[in-house]
């Protein structure tokens, strides 16, 4: 559970940045590229936000296992 703690710490900021990336491929009229694959990338961004957002973060891991062992030892 540790190795998905720490990698919530670097995929959560980059599927914010995706989400961001694809409202502004699809809002700009320069490049048809980044309109036509606008939408995949908000899809992805928000799918990949929605799954690691449910992942506890490693201080929450630590001190759930703290309150753990320290319920145990009582």
């Amino acid at each position: 559970m540790k190795f998905f703690a720490r990698l919530k710490k670097y995929m959560e900021p980059l599927s914010i940045f995706l989400v961001i990336f694809g409202i502004f491929s699809l809002c700009q009229p320069f490049v048809f590229f980044l309109y036509h694959y606008g939408f995949a990338f908000l899809g992805i961004g928000t799918g990949l936000y929605t799954i690691f957002s449910h992942i506890p973060s490693l201080q929450n891991l630590e001190d759930l296992s703290y309150t753990k062992n320290t319920e145990e030892a009582s």
